[in-house]
């Protein structure tokens, strides 16, 4: 029995749903079955987990790096809670059942929202994995992964310029003489310094009405956006922010007839997940179709649009760094 749930903890084509029940039957029985758990099980165990943790880094400078950590912490507290409790979480032939996949025809294989689901995937495995090698090396599982805290944003920055703080721009928060936020009607105005970085740019986010904005990309710790701010007439070299988009999987691209052009993935701010309806098809969970946005930004020059291109994937790789430095110490596990 162990040397088979140890190989079926070890496959990838099965649900994460199922491997956290293989996980929590490994922990009822390892205790009594010590003489049965070889060495070759550890290996295959570690094996599996090295595998999950190369994979984990790759998300670090994936689509969805800003939850990264979140979602860690999260399925952390959850998977500790699944594997420690008494009983399964769900009644024997529930886990024999197939498991409930989401469904939308109109999601396409390359969306954000493809990328989150495997993301989400991928660290409930790792979390798993990670768990079960605290577990089988005797010590008790900390109740938090162990991850760095955030650190001051730096003196010399775009956000520092811009007079964000390590929370972000938030409603009802001022900032003497860089930012003031407030909430007018469920939208964030930010009224921010755009002399240092920001660009001029023009977009149309409908057909034959362009609007000019200033341009600015920033990294806040592992969060980040990019801005389109307009400026203000009677406050020089300041604006007001009137759209904000998630910095990560942007994807810039500078067009190929246009070196003007540069275009940019808008994916959502969140995770899109939803909870399974109450009816509808059995082994299936429906949710809304969702479509990443894009933007289309025109610049003055060739040269803007490359500093703007330069600006965006600084930001990205401080952001991609930041993360990885918090993640430091849950992916150094001795083996």
């Amino acid at each position: 029995v162990l040397d088979a749930l140890v190989k079926l903890l070890c496959r990838s084509d099965i649900s994460t749903e199922i491997l956290w029940d293989g996980g929590w039957l490994l922990r009822q029985l390892l205790p009594y079955s010590e003489a049965e758990f070889k060495s070759h099980h550890l290996k295959l165990l570690k094996d599996s987990y090295r595998n999950c943790r190369s994979a984990l880094v790759q998300e670090t400078k994936g689509i969805w790096v800003d939850l990264l950590i979140t979602v860690l912490c999260d399925q952390w507290k959850k998977c500790k809670r699944a594997i420690e409790a008494s009983s399964p979480r769900k009644e024997p032939k529930c886990i024999l059942l197939p498991f409930q996949k989401l469904n939308s025809e109109d999601i396409p294989a390359e969306s954000s929202f493809t990328a989150g689901e495997r993301m989400s995937e991928l660290v409930k495995v790792f979390v798993l994995l990670h768990q079960l090698q605290i577990f089988s090396l005797g010590r008790a599982l900390p109740e938090q992964p162990p991850i760095q805290p955030q650190i001051d944003i730096p003196e010399i920055s775009r956000a520092r310029a811009a007079g964000l703080d390590v929370s972000g721009p938030k409603p009802g928060t001022e900032k003497i003489g860089h930012l003031l936020a407030i909430e007018i009607s469920h939208t964030l105005i930010l009224v921010t310094a755009i002399a240092v970085h920001a660009l001029p740019c023009r977009i149309a986010f409908e057909r034959g009405k362009e609007r000019h904005f200033h341009f600015l990309a920033v990294s806040v710790g592992t969060l980040g956006w990019v801005l389109l701010a307009e400026e203000l007439p009677l406050k020089q070299n300041y604006g007001i922010v009137r759209v904000a988009a998630p910095l990560a999987g942007t994807n810039p691209r500078i067009d190929d007839k246009h070196a003007r052009w540069l275009h940019l993935r808008i994916r959502p701010s969140t995770l899109p997940f939803l909870d399974a309806p109450k009816s509808g098809t059995p082994g299936e969970t429906r949710i809304k179709s969702l479509v990443d946005g894009r933007w289309t930004l025109a610049f003055r020059d060739d040269e803007s649009c490359k500093t703007a291109l330069s600006m965006i994937l600084e930001e990205i790789n401080l952001q991609n760094m930041e993360v990885e430095r918090r993640l430091k110490p849950v992916l150094d596990l001795e083996l």
